[in-house]
C-alpha cells in the first residue's frame, strides 16, 4: 500500500501505522530539512522529500492509495487568536489547509484524511469528524471515538508519549517542544489509519 505523508513532523500519526498494515510504502514530505532528519532516523524505511507539501499534493495526489495531511495549525489556533492582542504576535490564518481539503475532495478518488486543530472560528469547510481536539475531512467514514487526555508532561526535551528515541540528540531544533506538541497522537493516528481500510468511501456507503 503506498501512502503519502504530508507535513510530516517527525511523525506522530505515522508511528503506529504498521501495527494496522505491516505492507505499507509510506512517502513523507517535510518542508524543514532538520525536522525531516528526525523523520529519517525514527523511520528509515519511509522515502523522505524535503519541499512544500502542498505543491507536492497537487502534482502527486493520485500516485498513492491513501493520503494523510496535517498542514500547520498554529495559525488556526485558539492559542492564536488569544495572542492577536500582542501586536508581535499577530497572524492571519493560513487558508491554504482548505485549498488542500477542496482540491482533494474534488480530484482525489482513493483514500485521503486532512487533520487540523479546532479553529478560534467557524470551519469554511464542515470537517467529517472531530475527535479529541482534532477535526479531520476525508472521503471515508470515521466514527466517533473518546481519546483520553494525557496528563504527561515534556521534560526535558525527551517524547513523553512517543518513547522510541530522544529528540535532544538533534542540535539543528531549537524549539524541541514545539516539535513535540505538534505531533498527532499515535493512538489517534492508528485509529484513523484503521478507519480507511475497515470502512469504505462516501460514495460506497448507502
Amino acid at each position: 500500500m503506498k501512502i503519502l505523508n504530508l507535513f510530516a513532523g517527525i511523525g506522530g500519526n505515522r508511528l503506529l501505522w504498521n501495527d494496522v498494515l505491516p505492507d505499507i510504502n509510506v512517502t513523507a514530505v517535510e518542508f524543514d530539512p532538520a525536522i525531516a532528519e528526525v523523520y529519517k532516523f525514527r523511520f528509515p524505511a519511509d522515502k523522505v522529500i524535503v519541499c512544500d507539501a502542498f505543491d507536492y499534493a497537487a502534482n502527486n495526489y493520485d500516485k498513492f492509495d491513501f493520503i494523510w495531511a496535517s498542514p500547520p495549525c498554529q495559525t488556526h489556533s485558539r492559542i492564536n487568536f488569544s495572542n492577536q492582542n500582542t501586536i508581535n504576535n499577530r497572524s492571519l490564518p493560513g487558508f491554504r489547509l482548505y485549498s488542500l481539503i477542496s482540491f482533494l475532495k474534488t480530484f482525489c478518488k482513493n483514500k485521503f484524511v486532512v487533520e487540523n486543530v479546532m479553529p478560534y472560528y467557524d470551519p469554511l469547510i464542515s470537517p467529517n469528524a472531530k475527535l479529541f481536539r482534532h477535526l479531520f475531512w476525508s472521503n471515508f467514514y470515521i466514527p466517533e471515538k473518546f481519546f483520553q487526555k494525557s496528563n504527561k508532561l515534556i521534560k526535558n526535551f525527551v517524547i513523553s508519549d512517543f518513547k522510541d528515541f530522544d529528540l535532544s540528540l538533534f542540535k539543528d531544533i531549537k524549539n524541541k517542544r514545539q516539535v513535540i506538541r505538534n505531533q498527532v497522537d499515535s493512538s489517534l493516528g492508528k485509529y484513523i489509519f484503521s478507519c480507511a481500510l475497515d470502512k469504505g468511501l462516501f460514495d460506497d456507503i448507502e
